[in-house]
């Protein structure tokens, strides 16, 4: 079983490095993040998302990992739903899900393929995070979002990764969104370490 120290893959330096992490966690993702340690990620955004969203939404996941995101959008009556991720192991198993229209390879930071104001939304669970997608992946997600729509994500709290809230207010200032939600911290493993704690954000793009 391919397990994943929390602390080790928070703290990757490279791309090439998460890339292959990942890759090879795909097989027992699930099971351990999940069924082990029982990340609410997913949970917290749909959570907010309900009455903000039609159900024919077009929707991005980026940074959709194995799908469980997806799948959660699924239930709550979404039907379309695209994803993008950086390791094609853990878009393998997404695609297995059935629940999204396309799946792409895409690094949150670099150029994206989608034209500008396709999606009504873009969500994104436990990518912004130590180590992973940086701030500058936003320049992106809002060329990509329609105006009026939704940004909404998890973000660490208790190790903020750096740059995100600096970020956050140069988009405020520059026009390009404004704020909408911020939760209260949850913890994010109801059966795992209860020092990771994540809030849930959002923003509205102008």
């Amino acid at each position: 079983m391919a397990r994943i120290n929390l602390d080790d893959i928070y703290h990757i330096e490279t791309t090439d490095a998460l890339r292959e992490a990942y890759d090879n966690w795909a097989d027992d993702f699930d099971q351990q993040l999940d069924g082990e340690l029982g990340y609410q990620g997913w949970d917290l955004i749909v959570s907010n998302i309900a009455g903000r969203l039609a159900g024919d939404a077009l929707i991005l996941d980026a940074g959709a990992g194995t799908g469980l995101l997806g799948a959660a959008l699924a239930k709550a009556g979404y039907r379309n739903i695209d994803g993008n991720d950086l390791s094609q192991g853990m878009l393998a198993k997404a695609r297995a899900l059935g629940v999204y229209r396309k799946l792409d390879i895409a690094v949150l930071g670099e150029a994206l393929a989608p034209a500008d104001d396709t999606y009504d939304a873009v969500l994104s669970s436990g990518v912004f995070t130590p180590g992973h997608a940086p701030p500058e992946s936003f320049f992106e997600l809002i060329r990509i979002t329609r105006p009026g729509g939704l940004i909404g994500f998890t973000m660490r709290d208790d190790e903020r990764p750096e740059g995100f809230i600096p970020m956050f207010e140069r988009l405020e200032s520059e026009g390009l969104w404004k704020p909408s939600v911020r939760s209260e911290p949850i913890v994010t493993m109801s059966r795992g370490d209860s020092r990771y704690t994540q809030r849930y954000w959002a923003f509205e793009v102008v």
